[in-house]
């Protein structure tokens, strides 16, 4: 499973999502948006799916540099 993280525009620190999906579904949905409370900065953020970073685990996100666009 891969967590999607994306890039809080407030901080610019990871913020991980919560979601964990398969590749083929996120595949999917890339046009899709989510709207999540960002655990970065605590505020409201509406995201594409494609602008995803995917990471097995969050605290190496930048390091994997994965996205699904």
């Amino acid at each position: 499973m891969e967590h999607l993280v994306f890039l809080c525009p407030a901080t610019g620190r990871e913020a991980d999502s919560g979601i964990e999906s398969e590749i083929g579904t996120l595949l999917r949905i890339r046009e899709r948006h989510v709207r999540l409370l960002c655990p970065a900065c605590g505020a409201w953020h509406v995201w594409p799916v494609r602008d995803a970073i995917l990471a097995k685990d969050a605290r190496h996100a930048l390091a994997t540099d994965l996205h699904i666009a």
